[in-house]
């Protein structure tokens, strides 16, 4: 069973650039919520939300690691999917599903809508939504902002396993379990490497990390079973992962079975012998 459900870099993106087209230049009439409380049980500011959405026209869609950022006149809007989040263009007429909790509506009777089953995603308002918390912590885009020299001095100062570095959002804003186990395995490092280690091999994994994901821009996402792009249309993805969700199967470059440990409660997925180095130490290869 794979529990990583949660969109990340690609899926997010993949979102942006379907709506992108359809927004830009599109003037927000009125805003509906559910009044149900999404992340962490918080409940949104609607008044916030109104103020800053109502009457304002979408200059720009832009994403900021797994965050939507949705540039207005009078300030924008941050959109998190969560888990089991859709941000997605309807016809008013079409029927709200049961999860539907926020509604932007804009001319020509077309809504804007995000439905969350589970909960777990966001949407915030603010003057400068670049300034929110939520974004201000976020690490550098591994595809727009990291740079080799940036992410060598990163490594060389933690002593964090090389898959717990890449998964914190702080130092790279993006990457979730899926894409660092397929990027760990293009770069041939075993996950439990530890990061300072590696500060020499910071160029073969940043070129790792931005090839998983363009592949994953290019197949639209990866779907395992909620992700959908803004049209309603599953990822393609899923066939092209190189070892995640494959334990047991033959690794197609050494042809050795792709094994699945459990690290902090994640799956970890990687091939024992093309990832055997990467500064593993002995006793924990």
């Amino acid at each position: 069973m794979l529990w990583d459900r949660m969109p990340e870099l690609p899926e997010v993106e993949t979102v942006v650039r379907g709506l992108r087209p359809a927004l830009l230049g599109q003037r927000l009439t009125s805003v509906w919520s559910s009044g149900l409380p999404l992340r962490m049980r918080r409940k949104l500011d609607l008044r916030t939300l109104r103020a800053i959405s109502v009457g304002g026209k979408v200059r720009g869609l832009r994403r900021k690691g797994k965050a939507i950022l949705v540039d207005l006149d009078r300030g924008g809007l941050l959109v998190h999917l969560g888990m089991t989040g859709r941000l997605r263009l309807h016809s008013a007429g079409d029927s709200r599903e049961k999860h539907t909790h926020v509604v932007w509506s804009m001319p020509g009777k077309r809504e804007l809508r995000f439905v969350d089953p589970r909960r777990f995603g966001w949407v915030q308002a603010a003057a400068n939504v670049d300034e929110l918390p939520e974004v201000r912590r976020l690490g550098p885009d591994p595809l727009a902002e990291l740079e080799v020299g940036q992410l060598a001095e990163e490594l060389a100062r933690s002593r964090a396993p090389i898959k717990a570095f890449l998964l914190d959002q702080h130092r790279i804003a993006g990457l979730g379990n899926i894409y660092v186990c397929e990027a760990l395995f293009r770069a041939r490092i075993h996950p439990a490497a530890e990061a300072a280690d590696l500060r020499g091999q910071a160029a073969p994994l940043l070129q790792a990390i931005q090839a998983t994901l363009e592949m994953a821009i290019a197949n639209c996402g990866t779907t395992f079973r909620d992700f959908v792009d803004s049209s309603g249309q599953a990822g393609r993805n899923a066939e092209a992962l190189l070892v995640y969700g494959r334990a047991g199967e033959i690794c197609g470059a050494c042809r050795h079975p792709v094994a699945r440990q459990v690290d902090a409660g994640r799956s970890t997925f990687f091939c024992p012998r093309c990832q055997a180095g990467g500064g593993v130490p002995a006793a924990r290869r």
